[in-house]
């Protein structure tokens, strides 16, 4: 069944009302790579009750709307999917103990032709509860690999900038643990890829690899690093490769004007897992 691409344009999402407790927060955080030295002052606050923070890119696990791509109507073909891009753009700061209202919407669907698939990019925003303060803004592209040829627009609106030719002016190593995925899959992202070895290996992989948006998350903490005492406002990227679990991600981070272009690396392999990632600091 070829990809419908009205039914996608037009499909309904009902809204998401989560409650924020300070579990929630502190699994989040120890799920990145938080708190792994717990003598580190500046990590503390994201793992312990007392002062309790939320880690920025938390919204990115908030309001999902379930496998709503799994619909026979929309035409998508599900085993040929890929998380290609994420933005997450913060308005607000997010606080245990209170609710947040997450609405979903289909942004935009592109077609880079019959035999280079589609692209769904799904637009999330986040809000309390009780004021209606707009606290995140999400986007989401997905690439559908087996999906192109529809005949619709040929680029997205906005395309993710290429990092400068030159060398990098900071790195930041960023470790990740062996048994990091299984702690990160409990923010809700249970897909056996990143759990079942034997999965994996139906899949092509030599074992479960890790969340691309834990990855993500890792990378924004390795910018935080690089930004001491300034708070991320905007954090953007395009997903190449996966993580395994135990690799170290190296992030290379160049100053711009605006703020600062980046990619990351697993240092073991050489491999490019984020690539023409971009971020804003307050």
């Amino acid at each position: 069944m070829p990809l419908n691409v009205s039914a996608i344009h037009a499909h309904p999402f009902a809204d998401v009302e989560q409650s924020l407790s300070d579990r929630d927060c502190m699994l989040f955080a120890l799920s990145v790579g938080l708190g792994r030295d717990p003598m580190d002052e500046s990590e503390l606050p994201y793992v312990f009750e007392d002062g309790l923070k939320c880690f920025p890119t938390l919204p990115i696990v908030m309001g999902h709307p379930g496998p709503w791509m799994a619909q026979p109507a929309l035409g998508i073909n599900r085993q040929m999917l890929v998380h290609g891009t994420q933005r997450l753009e913060l308005q607000g700061t997010l606080s245990p103990g209170r609710s947040y209202i997450a609405s979903n919407r289909v942004l935009e669907l592109v077609d880079k032709g019959e035999e280079s698939g589609a692209i769904i990019v799904l637009e999330r925003t986040l809000k309390d509860a009780q004021t209606g303060q707009a606290v995140a803004r999400i986007e989401s592209g997905t690439f559908c690999r087996a999906d192109g040829g529809f005949g619709g627009q040929r680029q997205l609106s906005r395309d993710f900038r290429a990092v400068p030719e030159r060398a990098p002016d900071a790195l930041q190593d960023m470790p990740t643990e062996h048994n990091q995925a299984l702690w990160y899959r409990l923010n809700g992202d249970r897909n056996p890829l990143h759990a079942s070895p034997a999965f994996a290996a139906r899949a092509g992989f030599e074992r479960p690899i890790l969340h691309g948006l834990c990855t993500y998350s890792v990378a924004a903490h390795g910018l935080m690093k690089l930004h001491p005492g300034r708070a991320l406002r905007m954090l953007e990227t395009r997903f190449s490769k996966p993580v395994y679990p135990g690799e170290t991600v190296r992030v290379e981070a160049w100053h711009e004007n605006g703020g600062t272009a980046f990619r990351a690396r697993v240092v073991e392999r050489g491999a490019t897992v984020l690539d023409r990632g971009f971020a804003e600091f307050a």
